[in-house]
């Protein structure tokens, strides 16, 4: 009889990443038969598998190294204990974390323990003095499927608001732009058949030139978005797992108004703790955000994508917000006095369904708070140095300063450009609604092109992951 482990070395966690519903706990490593196998408990609410898509859990994996920085580990393969488990396990090529998904036609809770191979070429790598905890991660993702989707909105009012449209050839609306392949080169410019936009101001809208090129992410292919925008809890977490260089330039709390604004994150006796844990993490630089989905293993998500997530298939509506009515007179989930998003009403998001989504402030894939929360950082196709991403992950790793090492990606305070911000973000309250604020419909992108804004209550951003 083999043995079944013959060594538990150490037992988590003193830094849980929780989202909204979801927790990862009690993680151990176990030796056995020279694999590293990292078994935790997953409790994760609200769950949910349906005809159109489903959510998932991006789950991740670091350990401590005393006197160096946080190692990401990666992954082969996963198993659940369970006899009849709820769940599949899917590994990118990259095997920087896995997805966890619903099995089949499903809605509710998941409670399982999991077993993860790590991708360790030597075992005792994990055994030596200078390691430390291993730390565990969770985050809850909505799968957008492959698929068409159309830019811009009936009418004439989205288009004063650096709306997208198909272009006469003198720079008028001629009808909406379909995004039909993820091979689509699209040029931009006031030229027949192009992509165009009315732009008051370059730096808020764009250049209106250039080409959207086919290694662009345009929103066809599928990929996984984050449910929620990054909660204080998951920031303070991130913190948490940085050198002491690194917090230094990402400590995103301070100034006058923080904790007037929202902000509830603090540092006590060493460590970061959010008073409000699940509140969305505002004062978010791009530096910060990139640093974020970099660690996580995440990356940016285009305009393009925004809109894809939000409106799915659908005919566009005028002044359609991202739950695909053009009214926010059903909405229950709202921004409170006590800075807290809540739902009203006694609704709980386990009452979710198609027909009520609009209450709930869901997206066609039911993906949450895509307009009223925050102002959402995306890549923009308003200057070439946001028409040459090319969507490529983060790796686990930040550098010595805490940045984001992705060539790929916008360079933020370093090198401003390449990104904008979309959704409408809530500042105050109360506060006076406009045409696109906090509310901002799809179509809308009235700073789509803006690369400003450094930390501030209402800036926060959401990662993405392309499917495989």
């Amino acid at each position: 009889m083999r043995t079944q482990f013959l060594l538990v070395l150490f037992i988590l966690m003193a830094n849980i990443l929780e989202a909204s519903n979801a927790k990862i706990t009690d993680t151990k490593l176990i030796i056995e038969d020279n694999k590293a196998v990292l078994q935790s408990h997953i409790s994760w609410e609200n769950a949910w598998h349906n005809e159109k898509n489903h959510d998932a859990l991006w789950v991740f994996f670091k350990v401590e190294r005393r006197g160096a920085d946080v190692l990401h580990l990666k992954v082969k393969s996963a198993t659940s204990t369970e006899e009849h488990s709820q769940v599949d396990f899917q590994a990118p090529q990259d095997k920087l974390g896995l997805f966890i998904r619903p099995k089949g036609n499903f809605s509710g809770n998941i409670e399982e323990i999991i077993r993860v191979e790590l991708d360790i070429p030597n075992v005792k790598i994990l055994q030596g003095e200078r390691i430390g905890q291993f730390l565990s991660f969770a985050i809850e993702m909505v799968y957008i499927p492959e698929g068409p989707f159309t830019l811009g909105e009936p009418g004439d009012a989205f288009v004063e608001y650096g709306g997208l449209y198909l272009s006469d050839n003198e720079g008028r609306p001629k009808g909406l732009l379909k995004i039909t392949s993820e091979n689509q080169e699209i040029k931009v410019g006031p030229e027949d058949g192009a992509l165009f936009y009315l732009s008051g101001n370059e730096k808020y809208e764009g250049d209106q030139k250039g080409v959207i090129r086919e290694t662009f992410p345009n929103g066809y292919s599928a990929f996984y978005l984050m449910k929620y925008e990054p909660t204080q809890g998951q920031y303070a977490a991130f913190l948490n797992t940085l050198t002491e260089q690194q917090s230094h330039h990402r400590v995103n709390f301070g100034g006058k108004t923080y904790y007037e604004r929202r902000g509830s994150i603090k540092i006590q006796n060493g460590i970061y703790l959010a008073d409000h844990p699940d509140r969305p993490c505002n004062y978010m630089s791009w530096d910060d955000a990139m640093a974020y989905a970099d660690w996580a293993g995440l990356r940016p998500f285009t305009e393009l994508e925004y809109v894809k997530a939000a409106r799915g298939p659908t005919v566009p509506k005028e002044k359609e917000f991202p739950w695909n009515t053009s009214s926010i007179e059903r909405m229950k989930r709202n921004m409170q006095a006590n800075g807290n998003i809540e739902i009203e009403g006694g609704l709980t998001e386990a009452q979710l369904t198609e027909e009520n989504r609009d209450m709930f402030g869901a997206s066609f894939y039911w993906v949450m708070d895509l307009a009223g929360s925050m102002w959402e950082r995306v890549i923009t196709i308003g200057d070439e140095k946001g028409r040459s991403f090319t969507g490529v992950h983060g790796d686990g790793r930040l550098n010595y300063y805490g940045y984001a090492n992705v060539s790929d990606w916008p360079s933020g305070i370093q090198d401003p450009g390449g990104y904008g911000f979309r959704g409408g973000g809530y500042y105050v309250y109360p506060m006076k609604y406009t045409e696109f604020n906090p509310y901002s419909p799809i179509a809308y992108r009235r700073y789509g092109g803006w690369s400003g804004g450094n930390r501030k209550e209402a800036y926060g951003a959401r990662f993405a992951r392309t499917a495989e």
